[in-house]
């Protein structure tokens, strides 16, 4: 019996290889990756007065604002919204604000890569957006890839560093950055026009490192699709979709993956999280994020697989589990609430 992935497949094309859509034949060969070495005061991110404001660009930043409940004397669902928040803190290194519904500082791989990006201080990172551009202006399928050229990323804490933190404390070395610029879709029409981009880490430990104090974050994989009619070389670019897998050392596996466009809704998926809402503890917990209803559901399930073996034959596909956190339909959910409403996402 075949097994299916950890969770469901995205309804939408994102790549995490080259060649994803079609192609003239006219591809361009040029890659303009190369080795990237950057230290940096520290890696927390912060909004400074005076300069753009770089908190409103992380990941989660919609999905820890739209958990809270409309209603403020709703305490049970101030309690849910709580505990995700509390358990994404420990994968993204967020600092909560005063009033416990956003973040003040947050430190994540992920998170950085976009500052770093969108801030133009990497001029091999410059050249590869300006290459895609170019690539955009002419019609013509190119990438850029860092591990198609063998070109590292590596970023250093000094801060961390200066105080003898783990190795994955102060250390954070990409294994991938990569666009892809694909003009024509999988069946070769012309029109599709789209960029993706994939930021892939893991966690580097030195033997002898105190495990307790190093970070949870051991892996994440990120992938978004962006209109290339849109896409600049310039700051930050809006994703179409996005979709980014992390796994820890303790917390089990987190996905997050976000429809901007079309549905305008995010999904949060937890697994072997040892997460508890309302006094149960789950291994596989689902929340949707529903802006233009300004709504919260979540769906759990405990010992249930995503896939199961009905017939005992090796040569046939693992069936369905509609019992799965992830299967559940709309009426499942254990939980739902309204939440306060993003104009932004609407």
């Amino acid at each position: 019996m075949r097994i299916s992935p950890l969770f469901l497949s995205l309804p939408i094309v994102i790549a995490l290889t080259p060649g994803c859509g079609g192609s003239d034949g006219g591809e361009s060969a040029f890659n303009p990756a190369t080795n990237v070495d950057l230290v940096f005061s520290t890696f927390d991110i912060e909004d400074t007065a005076g300069k753009p404001a770089n908190l409103e660009h992380t990941r989660f930043y919609d999905v820890y604002r739209a958990l809270e409940p409309a209603d403020g004397a709703d305490t049970t669902s101030k309690d849910l919204a709580t505990a995700l928040r509390d358990h994404i803190d420990h994968f993204l290194g967020h600092t909560r604000n005063a009033s416990d519904d956003g973040f003040k500082r947050v430190r994540n791989p992920l998170d950085l890569m976009n500052q770093v990006i969108a801030s133009r201080e990497v001029e091999n990172f410059n050249v590869g957006r300006q290459h895609i551009e170019d690539l955009i202006d002419a019609t013509v399928p190119g990438t850029y890839n860092t591990r198609a050229n063998g070109a590292a990323i590596r970023f250093a804490d000094q801060a961390a560093t200066n105080t003898g933190e783990p190795l994955a404390n102060r250390q954070w070395i990409y294994d991938t950055l990569y666009w892809n610029y694909t003009p024509s879709d999988a069946n070769g029409a012309a029109g599709y026009e789209k960029v993706f981009r994939v930021i892939q880490y893991v966690a580097r430990n030195n033997d002898g490192d105190d495990l307790a104090s190093t970070q949870e974050l051991t892996s994440l994989t990120s992938s978004s699709q962006f209109d290339a009619l849109q896409f600049s070389s310039l700051g930050y670019n809006a994703p179409e979709y996005t979709i980014v897998s992390f796994a820890s050392r303790t917390l089990g596996d987190m996905e997050l993956r976000q429809d901007l466009v079309m549905d305008k809704t995010d999904t949060l998926f937890l697994k072997d999280s040892g997460i508890i809402l309302d006094t149960e503890s789950l291994d596989c917990i689902r929340v949707e994020l529903d802006y233009p209803l300004s709504e919260v559901r979540i769906y759990i399930s405990n010992g249930e697989p995503n896939q199961y073996d009905d017939d005992a034959n090796p040569d046939t596909d693992d069936v369905d589990n509609p019992a799965y956190c992830g299967r559940l339909q709309a009426g499942d959910e254990a939980y739902r609430y309204d939440a306060i409403t993003l104009a932004e996402r609407q």
